[in-house]
């Protein structure tokens, strides 16, 4: 097979996958490009390794750990001790102390940063931070909005009631790096 059909079968499969959410997106490419490569009846191999591995820009859950793990100057099974990483979200579970508002925000913090970071999703319905916190055994969620709202250096939201969703300013992130450091310290 040809340098250019290659090209030609991996931009395809690129194109297949373009819509699919992560952490799917990589192991749909690999699929529908391996399925491309077999009716072509060839297959490809990149490297030295055995494995397909996905074009410039198609990053995998993991690698995006490896990211975050970096920035915060930690190893990804650090990372792992205060996160659990299910396939569409993060669930918390480390450990924070501090008043239920406090530890509302720190939570809501880092979920939020672990949901850009990890799956690339820059805004967050409210529900999710909600249900997360629930899960954790966080009370006083109808404050939820309230507490979120008076730290306005760290978040911001959007939209209403059910519908609203919140991100993280810059600073947010920082300070979210800063906690994730300070819990895999411990």
């Amino acid at each position: 097979m040809e340098t250019e059909q290659i090209k030609n079968k991996i931009q395809t499969a690129v194109d297949v996958v373009k819509d699919v959410p992560e952490p799917f997106r990589m192991k749909a490419f690999e699929v529908v490009l391996t399925s491309l490569m077999k009716s072509s009846g060839s297959e490809i191999q990149y490297g030295t390794r055995s494995e397909t591995q996905p074009p410039e820009g198609v990053q995998t859950v993991e690698s995006k750990l490896e990211k975050l793990a970096k920035t915060a100057g930690i190893q990804v099974q650090q990372l792992k001790d205060i996160f659990q990483f299910a396939e569409k979200e993060p669930v918390f579970i480390g450990k924070v102390a501090g008043t239920e508002a406090n530890r509302q925000v720190q939570i809501s913090r880092l979920l939020l940063l672990a949901m850009q970071e990890a799956y690339g999703t820059e805004w967050v319905e409210g529900s999710f931070l909600s249900k997360a916190l629930q899960d954790y055994g966080v009370g006083s969620l109808p404050n939820l909005a309230r507490n979120l709202g008076e730290e306005t250096a760290d978040f911001r939201a959007m939209g209403q009631k059910k519908g609203r969703k919140y991100k993280l300013t810059e600073q947010g992130r920082k300070t979210a790096i800063e906690s994730v450091k300070q819990l895999t310290a411990t």
